[in-house]
């Protein structure tokens, strides 16, 4: 456990500015931020003279049980042995920590292997990110079920949307997940463009959640289903990708988080080997609809609609790890400004989890969650790919600065 860290920037996310201070540790979460630290006899000291400091990164949309090297999404795991799942799904975890994500919220696991690996990291067994998980995902019968048979929950009416909902809670679920429209990495039978469950079933899902203290995320690509899902008290809208200023500005309204995964395509183009095996129906639907789901983003932003980070790592050549190319492509693609970026990976997805008096900054009291940089990522986005430093909870899991 480390007391100390001495001579970073650190970065404060409400002003968006550096300062030169040093961090005190104490059980796990930041005790004082000084210009003059005087660390005791016994204290462990990790010195970063030089480094830019940001709050650990939070990544609100993963699938960790999901191999990114298959091309083909239809039942990847269809041959695989026993234990096979949840080896990948820790190694998964700990990728994505070391790419500086400190936390992150699954919105689709494989038959619970991804809450095993939540309760081992608690239970500091193995490393990885605090996890927030969802379960399986609930869906109508869908011919994409056949595809994820480990991921979808399928489930037809109010009623059976509710006992759905509670069979992830009883898994240890942490939210709920619900298909609002159809999904892009999906059957050829499916349509993105179209909703899936309605009002009344969406519904459903949130009044179960509520009842329990959880939130609901809706996938939801298609105009219609971004609304139903604002109007039914979801949590966050996933991809937003065919909204309108108008139902932006409900999201706004309604205080809609908005997780865009502007990185699915660009990440997918970037590995030739997967790119050029993705399925061609796939493949066609993400390269024709990601201009328009891009600036897309950027209308929702300008109808004030809160935006959270998230990668949907776990899609084709959308690497676990490199989770951070999604500041990126939200800076490049949807033009955010960096301070927009790194806002939406850290104090806005706090909030969206419900931990923004735990994390999301570098303020007493929280966990001493840190990345750490060689240069300034607010100066150069591209920078925010190379991490040198990850602190999670006071505990050091890389650092590249000091050797």
């Amino acid at each position: 456990m480390i007391d100390w860290i001495t001579g970073g920037e650190v970065y404060d996310v409400a002003q968006g500015a550096y300062r030169r201070r040093d961090i005190e540790i104490r059980e796990g979460r930041i005790a004082a931020l000084t210009d003059d630290a005087k660390p005791g006899p016994d204290d462990r000291v990790v010195d970063v003279v030089g480094a830019y400091l940001l709050p650990g990164l939070i990544d609100c949309h993963v699938h960790i049980a999901l191999p990114t090297d298959v091309a083909d999404p239809a039942n990847p795991w269809r041959d695989s042995l026993p234990g096979a799942i949840a080896i990948h799904a820790a190694q998964a975890a700990r990728r994505t920590l070391m790419g500086g994500i400190t936390t992150a919220r699954d919105v689709g696991g494989w038959d619970y292997h991804e809450i095993a690996v939540r309760n081992a990291i608690n239970a500091a067994l193995i490393e990885g990110p605090r996890l927030f998980c969802a379960g399986r995902l609930l869906s109508i019968t869908t011919a994409t079920a056949q595809y994820y048979p480990g991921m979808y929950e399928t489930a037809d009416g109010p009623e059976q949307v509710r006992y759905a909902a509670r069979k992830q809670l009883a898994q240890g679920a942490d939210l709920i997940k619900v298909m609002a429209t159809g999904a892009m990495t999906s059957s050829q039978y499916e349509d993105a463009r179209a909703i899936q469950y309605t009002l009344e079933e969406i519904e459903a899902a949130v009044a179960v959640a509520s009842e329990n203290y959880k939130h609901v995320a809706a996938h939801a690509h298609a105009l219609d289903g971004i609304r139903n899902a604002a109007l039914a008290g979801c949590r966050s809208v996933e991809h937003g990708s065919f909204g309108d200023a108008e139902t932006y500005a409900l999201m706004a309204e309604k205080g809609t988080y908005l997780v865009p995964t502007c990185c699915v395509v660009s990440a997918m183009l970037a590995d030739d080997e997967v790119s050029a095996k993705v399925p061609p129906h796939i493949h066609k639907r993400y390269v024709d609809f990601d201009d328009a789901h891009l600036q897309n983003v950027a209308l929702a932003k300008r109808h004030g609609v809160t935006i959270a980070m998230g990668t949907d790592a776990g899609t084709p050549g959308n690497h676990h790890g490199d989770n951070a190319q999604e500041l990126v492509a939200m800076v490049k693609g949807a033009g955010l400004s960096p301070f927009e970026a790194v806002t939406a990976a850290t104090i806005n997805a706090a909030s969206l989890l419900g931990q923004e008096d735990n994390l999301g900054s570098l303020d007493v009291g929280k966990w001493a969650d840190v990345v750490g940089f060689a240069a300034d990522p607010l100066k150069d986005i591209n920078v925010i790919r190379n991490v040198h430093l990850v602190i999670k909870g006071g505990m050091e899991a890389r650092n590249d600065l000091t050797g």
